[in-house]
Formats: structure tokens, sequence, C-alpha cells
């Protein structure tokens, strides 16, 4: 998923009335079928990337929303201006809390209880998290924390990240209509200053958007994944819509025969965004500057004049364009939802675009619309247009209970846990007799009961939990201790044993590299061994130029050093034995871009750098292979399936790259130092290639990449031969 992503990268506005002169102030008849429209394609745009991740850049539905909601919004106060002579804080954001809360209030609460029923208690728990950030407009700051936090790059995608853009919304207008109305007092603006009041919102815009596009500018380059949530580097998409709006009395001029070339063109523009543009973009800026554009011309083209774009003005698009909040809100969290109960099949499509239809026509006429024609927050209103509460209860109560009908059905197809096999037995723990008998290796202890789990037919109590996954599953020396970006400062720090130990190790290498050391420890320190990390996150200690993963600025130089840095050390501190790891997938974050066997080449040569580097002096060198990527339990186990649906097996490629890097370290001839290469496969997966997501009663990994700890600890026995080499005589 485009999660772009992760994820995702979503949107919709929350206000529908157009600039008009006659509009009535809280809704009305008097609507635009081009934006109406517009909403239309904004919205069927988000909604294939999430689901079909095509078109590749379909994400930029976002940005049409946010122009849309710039213009409406500006032009609604503009015009409450010019009929009242004020703008009214209390009534602007008593409409927008009748606009926006009662539908997103709806779906957060059903989704918050389809993840208790789906999920279990860690990712449930995050859900809720969620939905209390999303509500008080702040899921934007929360997704961008997670988005730029490592231990959560990897974890699974929360149903309600899209809401992030009703957060950046809502923040830009705490501010916009303050200004508007400063500047607005300050003119004086009457209908006889009406021009001079105009003038100076427009200047003031223009600074906002050229100050916001700057700002986009230097954080999407720096810190893009705050740049794509930050309302910072947003505002100048919203100000554009809002200069259209200001604007509007110059662009009602526009001659009727251009109205349609200018609305087509926009459209064109809208759609070729939407395939020109994909994840490697640099956005929001300058990625988003074309299909806003496009955005603010199409806009631009109906207002004072029809435009008869088709496309935009037909009955369904206009019915889908009123429909557009209601979509946006329910589509991402059906499918995520969904994602985890039945595969990416045909009929999981026909369900994702079902339900979420379903679910958006009925909170939109049972929901969202009775609340707007009430008179809930608007006072003045006559007490008779209000519905009964009762029936706004009972409507609410109704789709709530659709929906959660809809995840159960889905759920029972899927095989609720009842229906399963009811002699099933968790896999058998191995007899400590049998593990301590000296005929019987560790590692071969350790296959029989790789061979119990994948055999397991039900969730076992795992430790930790299903319930209690998250930061309690990664290595602690990472998340606790803080040694996984060990420099200079940390050394001291990051050394782990009794420090005066005869003997010492050094660990060498990335996030892989730390999430081994529990096991590391387990093997070495009853032998009378301290272990000193001198790793570095998404850094391996490969001798080849690598970028990060998240863009970190100035990222490819500082690994470098990094690595020079840490075989100085090793140099200095002279240990018995160096144990390398990295992983794997870093081969496709060479600096050079270079793919396929050229890739492999490169890293190749780099291991073999790497060991020259470290020859200067009598060590052994053992190098760990990446394990194979498996399933992220907080993604895969849900209370609908077993251990049979998480069950991974390595890509192809992965072949491909261990023979080079095993070839790198048995070839290496080096004057003192003793070179080891260990094929790890053996202890994640079976002689079929078919791996568990646990073993035992450890999750194998904590996020599908990385060791848990239980795991790393668990495989301190088969580690220890390995690093301890063969017993003398």
């Amino acid at each position: 998923m485009a999660t772009g992503t992760l994820a995702s990268r979503p949107a919709d506005l929350p206000e529908d009335e157009p600039l008009a002169p006659d509009l009535p102030r809280d809704g009305g008849s008097h609507v635009r079928g081009d934006i109406e429209g517009l909403r239309a394609v904004a919205v069927l745009l988000v909604i294939a990337d999430h689901l079909f991740g095509r078109p590749v850049g379909g994400f930029v539905g976002v940005d049409v929303f946010f122009v849309i909601s710039g213009f409406l919004i500006t032009g609604l106060l503009l015009r409450e201006h010019r009929t009242v002579g004020r703008i009214s804080f209390a009534d602007f954001y008593r409409r927008r809390i009748r606009r926006i809360l009662p539908a997103s209030v709806l779906v957060l609460a059903v989704t918050v209880i389809a993840a208790n029923v789906v999920f279990f208690g860690s990712r449930a728990r995050d859900t809720l998290d969620d939905a209390v950030w999303s509500f008080f407009f702040a899921g934007n700051w929360h997704f961008a924390l997670d988005g730029t936090d490592y231990l959560q790059a990897e974890g699974p995608v929360s149903p309600l990240r899209h809401f992030w853009s009703l957060a950046v919304e809502e923040q830009f207008y705490v501010v916009w209509p303050v200004v508007m109305a400063v500047i607005l007092a300050s003119a004086g603006w009457r209908r006889r200053h009406r021009v001079k009041g105009l003038k100076s919102i427009a200047a003031t815009m223009v600074l906002i958007v050229a100050a916001s596009y700057a700002w986009a500018l230097h954080e999407t380059a720096t810190e893009p994944a705050w740049a794509y949530f930050s309302t910072s580097s947003r505002a100048w998409e919203l100000g554009v819509g809002a200069l259209v709006a200001i604007a509007a009395p110059a662009v009602g001029r526009i001659p009727a025969r251009l109205r349609p070339l200018l609305g087509w063109i926009g459209l064109a523009g809208i759609g070729a965004s939407a395939f020109v543009i994909d994840s490697g973009t640099p956005f929001p800026a300058p990625g988003a500057l074309l299909p806003v554009l496009s955005t603010a011309l199409v806009i631009a083209a109906g207002t004072g004049g029809e435009t008869h774009l088709a496309p935009l003005t037909n009955r369904a698009a206009r019915y889908v364009g009123a429909l557009s909040y209601s979509l946006y809100l329910w589509h991402f969290p059906v499918i995520v939802v969904l994602a985890v109960l039945m595969p990416p099949d045909a009929t999981y499509y026909a369900l994702v675009l079902g339900i979420t239809a379903v679910a958006s026509a009925a909170s939109y006429h049972l929901v969202e619309q009775p609340i707007r024609r009430s008179s809930w927050l608007r006072p003045g209103a006559p007490r008779s247009t209000a519905p009964r509460v009762w029936r706004i209860g009972a409507w609410t109560a109704a789709s709530v209970a659709g929906a959660l009908a809809a995840v159960l059905v889905v759920g029972q197809l899927a095989g609720w846990p009842g229906d399963r096999d009811a002699g099933a037995q968790t896999p058998p723990a191995v007899a400590d007799g049998v593990a301590a008998a000296p005929t019987v290796s560790p590692a071969s202890v350790l296959t029989r009961e790789i061979a119990a789990s994948l055999s397991a037919s039900e969730w076992p109590e795992l430790t930790p939990g299903l319930d209690s996954l998250g930061e309690d599953a990664w290595a602690p020396e990472w998340t606790q201790d803080d040694c996984l970006n060990v420099g200079s400062d940390r050394v001291e720090d990051c050394l782990y044993g009794d420090p005066a130990a005869d003997r010492t190790a050094v660990l060498l290498g990335d996030s892989m590299a730390i999430s081994w050391m529990p096991g590391i420890r387990e093997a070495l320190e009853p032998a009378g061994w301290n272990v000193q990390s001198l790793t570095f996150g998404q850094c391996p200690q490969v001798a080849v130029r690598i970028r990060a993963a998240t863009e970190i600025d100035g990222f490819t130089e500082g690994c470098r050093r990094h690595q020079e840095w840490a075989v100085g050390e090793v140099r200095r501190s002279q240990p018995e034995l160096v144990i390398v790891a990295s992983a794997g997938n870093s081969v496709r974050r060479l600096a050079s871009e270079a793919e396929g066997e050229a890739a492999l080449a490169e890293w190749q040569a780099g291991v073999t750098d790497m060991l020259t580097a470290l020859d200067t002096q009598p060590v052994r060198v053992v190098v760990l292979s990446s394990p194979p990527d498996g399933e992220n339990l907080q993604t895969c186990a849900t209370r609908f399936n077993g251990p049979q649906d998480c069950i991974s097996s390595p890509p192809e490629e992965l072949d491909a790259f261990l023979d080079a890097e095993r070839a790198a370290v048995e070839r290496f001839r080096g004057a003192a130092l003793q070179a080891t290469y260990v094929d790890t496969r053996p202890w994640f997966c079976d002689a079929q290639e078919r791996c568990p997501s646990f073993v035992g009663t450890a999750p194998v990994f904590a996020d599908g990449l990385h060791l848990s700890e239980a795991y790393a600890t668990r495989l301190g026995a088969v580690l220890a031969p390995v690093l301890l080499g063969p017993a003398p005589g």
C-alpha cells in the first residue's frame, strides 16, 4: 500500500458551500456542480491509489481537496463579511463542527470497535491512540512522528492514518479566519473599501503561499516525512485556493469562450499528475505544484460562469462528489481491516468497494445531512428544523451496527477461530531432557521446534503475547539502552557483560546487528566474554556508500564516516572476535543506484573491502547473514486466523544476495584475519523454505524484519558454537 505507503497518502475536506452571492448561510441548493465533480475526481483518485496502487500518483487527490477547501472557506468568510460587516468566529467554528464531527466521530468509533474485534490487543490499543489524536485534529503530528520513528516505520498501517489531512485543514483554519478578520478590520472594509480590503488580503495570502512553499521545498529535501504531514508545508496549497476566491471579481470576467478551454486544461493537468507523479517525486514541493495549479485553473474557469465540463457536472459525478467526505472517511479503515482478513483477490476488492459505498451513503443520508439541517449549534434556527434526538441516535446506531455486521460477516468467511478444528493443539514444546542430551545439537532441537510451529493450527501462548506486541518485542539494547547509534560518546555505555572480562567481542552493523544482541550476549557472556556494540542504524558495516531509507539529510557521508570510525575502534581495542551483521535489503539503497547483478557485485566488493580494512591483527570475524524477511505478527495475526496464515517464504532474490556475500567471505585470504560466513536461514525456515512467524513461544520478528528479543535470546544456544568456535582438543 502506498503508504505509499505508506502509507497512505490521504485527503478530504469538510465544507461544500460554494462561493455564490445568494448562497444560504449554512448550505442550500446553490452548489457548483463542477466543484462537486472535482471532489468526485479527487476522492476516486485517492481510493484507487489506496486500494489498487494505481494510478501511482493517485494521492494527489489530497492536494485537489486542499485547493477546493481553501477556495470555499475563504469565499464563505468574504461573503459573510460583505453581508454582515464582520466575521463571526463562533459561527465559523460551529459550522466546521457541524460539518466535520458527526461523520468523523462515527467512523472513529466504528474503526476502534472493529479494531478490537479483529486485531489483537497491541494493534487495537494503537488504533484507539490514533483515534484520540485524530479526534483532536492532531493526527498529522502523530503520524509524522511515526513516519520518522524507525521503530514504527516497519509497523502495521493505521486504519485511521488518512485523518491527517483533516488535521492539516483545521489547523490552517485556526489561523486564517483570524488573519482575514484583522486585515479586513484594519482596512475598514465596507462596500466603498472593498477593493482595498481584497488587495490587503491578497497580499497577505501571497506572502503566506510563498513562505509556505519555500518551507515545503526545504522540508521536503531534509525531512520528507514531516513535510508530507506538516501544516506549514501544506498551507500554500490551501492558500492557492484562497487566492482564487479573493480574485473572484477579476476571475469572473474571464471570457465565456475561454472558460471551457481553461477547465479542460486544468482537468488534464490533474489527470496527468496522477500518472507522472509517484512515491519517488519530492512531495509536497515541488511535486504538488502541478495538481494544485491545475485544480485552481478548473475552479477559476467555473467562477462567474459555466464551463460545462461533462466529466464534472453529470449527475453521477455530482453525487459521488456530495458523498466524497463520507467516502474518504470510510474507505481507508475498510481497506486496512479487510486486508488482514482475506487475500487481495477479486472478492476482497469487491467487498471493499461495496462496504465503502454502503457505509458512505448511509452516513451521508442518515447522519451528515440530518445533523447539518438541524438546529444543533445553529443559534436562532427554528427548533422545528431539528430531527428528534432519538432519530439521530437510531441512525447512528444503525450505521455502527451495519458496519460491524459487515466486519463480522467477512470474518466468518475468513474463518472464525471457533470454526477451526477443536482438537488442534498448540506446538509441542521440546522436552528439556532432549534439549540437554549431549547427542542432540542445539541446531537439531531448533529444527524440531520450527517444524512443530509450522504444523500448529492455533495461536499458542507467546511471550510477548499477541495482545502485547509492540516495543516489548524489540531488543532492549536498542529500545531501552539506546545503543543502536553508537558513537565515540556512547562506547562505554554500550559495553555489555563484565567490563573486566578477559575476552571481548565487537558487534558491527546496523539495526539488524543490534537485533542479534540478546542472542549474542546469551551465547558469550556465560563463557566469560563482554560484547561491545558499535552499530549505526540503517548503516551496514560493508564498504559501500548507502542512502537512508528515510532520506536523512547527510546520511550517506555520515554512514561512511561511522564505518571508518568503527574499523578504527576495532583496531584500537583489539578484540578476539568481530561479529558483523547487516540488513540484506540495504543492497537496494546503494548511493550508486545500482540494481540487479551490478548491485550484488558492488556489495560483494564492499564486503571484501570491509574485511581487508579489519585485516591488521589476528582476529576472528563472523559474518551473520541477514534473516529472510518474515511476517509482522502485529499485521498478520488476527482473531480470525491462525498460524498457517502467517507462514512466509524467503524472497527469490535472497539466494543471489547470500551467495554474493558468502563468496566474498570465503574467497578472502587475509594475512591475520580469519573470516567465517554463517547462512542463518536454517534458524528461521525448514528445508522447504517455509518460515513460521513464531518458534516455541517466541515471536520470530518484532516487525517482520528485525528479530524479537525473545527469539534472538532463543538463538543464543545455536549462536554459541558458531561464535566460540570448536572446542580445543
